[in-house]
């Protein structure tokens, strides 16, 4: 019985500590922390340590406050298995490359094929398909298509204070402030490049978008996306769960800030077709 107790008072000790760990990531870094009056938050997140799913409600209500959509408590995943790759067609004089989302335990995986599918081609202009193309992460998506977003600064995260973290390719190398994420394929593909973009176009979607704003002879067709062009961080929780919540915005190689739905510079119900008709 006093090793039960023990064992008990040792769980409850590490829930609260993990609870408070998320409440200070909230409150110190989500984008519209000041919407929140923390004191209060502090106690009534407290007053459901010993009630889960209570717990789990209170706090992902506060994070939708604290950050916006873009965040939750959810459980981990576990991986899903074999990913999507990206794929390259020819359509005409142009070359489509398909990019979907990809997890960060197949980030290897998705470059390398990237970079054998686009070995050796050329083309008078490219045309990067994005539609549909949500969550996972951004950086393998970035390094796939290193070669068409040019050198230097590409983007950046910018955070409630203004701190801006820029995104950047070298050699092929997508680096986040100067720390490397991935190595893409070297060198560059000059030529016209067209974005297309939906409805469903969320997060690494959107950063790929915002990344080719900006570009010389970029231009992006379709629908605005989804609204998910924020950076997150992240916090476990106790059970399992992990919180997520919004802390940065997207920003692009002006400095524009985004934040919600990336805009397309020409509005279509068929983007591919508008995009080929454009050449």
């Amino acid at each position: 019985m006093i090793g039960r107790g023990r064992r008990e008072r040792k769980a409850r000790e590490s829930s609260e500590r993990a609870v408070a760990a998320a409440l200070d990531l909230l409150e110190g870094r989500a984008l519209h922390a000041d919407r929140v009056d923390w004191a209060a938050a502090r106690r009534d997140v407290r007053g459901a340590l010993d009630d889960p799913e209570q717990l789990e409600l209170k706090l992902f209500h506060l994070v939708r406050q604290a950050g916006g959509p873009h965040g939750g408590v959810r459980r981990a995943r576990p991986g899903t298995g074999a990913p999507d790759l990206p794929t390259v067609e020819e359509q005409g004089e142009a070359l489509v490359v398909t990019l979907p989302s990809c997890p960060d335990e197949a980030s290897r995986a998705y470059v390398d094929a990237a970079r054998a599918a686009l070995d050796g081609r050329f083309a008078a202009r490219w045309i990067v398909d994005l539609r549909g193309t949500g969550g996972g992460s951004m950086w393998p998506l970035l390094a796939a298509v290193a070669p068409l977003l040019g050198e230097g600064e590409v983007g950046a995260l910018v955070d409630r204070e203004g701190e801006r973290t820029p995104w950047t390719v070298r050699d092929g190398v997508v680096s986040l402030g100067g720390t490397p994420q991935l190595q893409g394929a070297p060198g560059q593909f000059d030529g016209p490049v067209s974005v297309l973009t939906d409805g469903n176009t969320a997060n690494s979607g959107e950063a790929v978008a915002v990344a080719f704003r900006g570009r010389p002879d970029a231009r992006s067709y379709g629908a605005p996306t989804l609204g998910f062009s924020t950076g997150v961080e992240s916090a476990p929780l106790p059970g399992g769960l992990v919180l997520t919540v919004a802390t940065s915005r997207f920003a692009d190689r002006t400095g524009q800030l985004y934040g919600g739905p990336v805009p397309p510079d020409v509005p279509s119900d068929d983007p591919l077709s508008m995009a080929l008709w454009d050449l």
